[in-house]
């Protein structure tokens, strides 16, 4: 066994039994003993999907990692109650587009989950082929107001890279799972509309059946007044 994949493991088997003393609310010896039984008996019996270790946890940086979580956290919290008590206009919400480039859909799930927990933004789609994540964010209405979510996101992205993926770090395995690309339901074409005499021009542009959303101009166009 690879000894990152080894060392994973009794992490994990450390924390569940972390959680159970919690559980239990006692430091005792024999909480810690059964839990960690328990601990084991989870991992062999009932075992979590298997997550390829092909990173590196570096205790420096994760520790420097939750203390700039923390800050943003705080610092997220103080913007949005000003922003509901200031004597302006309200702030002008949109959906932003930011890259996230982590190599690991788990180290991705973490940072989703970090940019979730701020408030003020809310990670609403992630692309996991093109690596983007869409956040829809509180205050959008001004450069300076972007800016700031760009940079933000941005250290996010690389606190998780220097915390677990490394490039001297970064070892490719086998079992690495490559997430498929967005793909819709196929759904059939609906069938086109017989032209009639009585509604001239229908054979010059696009057929009655055609989708509205086929043209970008169709979408642009407003009824006539």
């Amino acid at each position: 066994m690879d000894a990152r994949v080894f060392g994973s493991r009794v992490f994990m088997t450390l924390w569940l039994a972390f959680a159970w003393v919690l559980l239990w609310g006692t430091i005792e010896v024999g909480t810690i003993v059964s839990g960690l039984i328990i601990a084991v008996l989870i991992m062999v019996v009932v075992p979590l999907p298997r997550v390829p270790v092909e990173g590196l946890l570096r205790p420096v940086s994760t520790a420097w990692l939750v203390i700039m979580v923390g800050f943003y956290l705080v610092r997220s919290s103080v913007i949005v109650a000003w922003q509901s008590v200031r004597p302006q206009a309200p702030p002008e919400p949109a959906v932003l587009r930011a890259p996230m480039r982590l190599k690991s859909d788990f180290t991705l799930a973490l940072a989703v989950n970090s940019l979730n927990l701020m408030p003020g933004g809310i990670v609403v789609r992630v692309d996991p082929v093109a690596r983007y994540v869409y956040v829809h964010v509180l205050d959008a209405g001004t450069d300076k107001a972007i800016e700031a979510f760009r940079r933000q996101t941005a250290h996010v992205e690389k606190l998780y890279q220097r915390a677990f993926e490394r490039p001297e770090d970064w070892r490719p395995s086998p079992e690495h799972y490559t997430t498929p690309a967005d793909s819709g339901p196929d759904t059939p074409e609906p069938p086109a509309a017989p032209e009639s005499p009585e509604s001239p021009g229908t054979g010059d542009g696009a057929s009655a059946g055609s989708r509205p959303d086929s043209s970008g101009d169709a979408a642009d166009k407003e009824a006539p007044r």
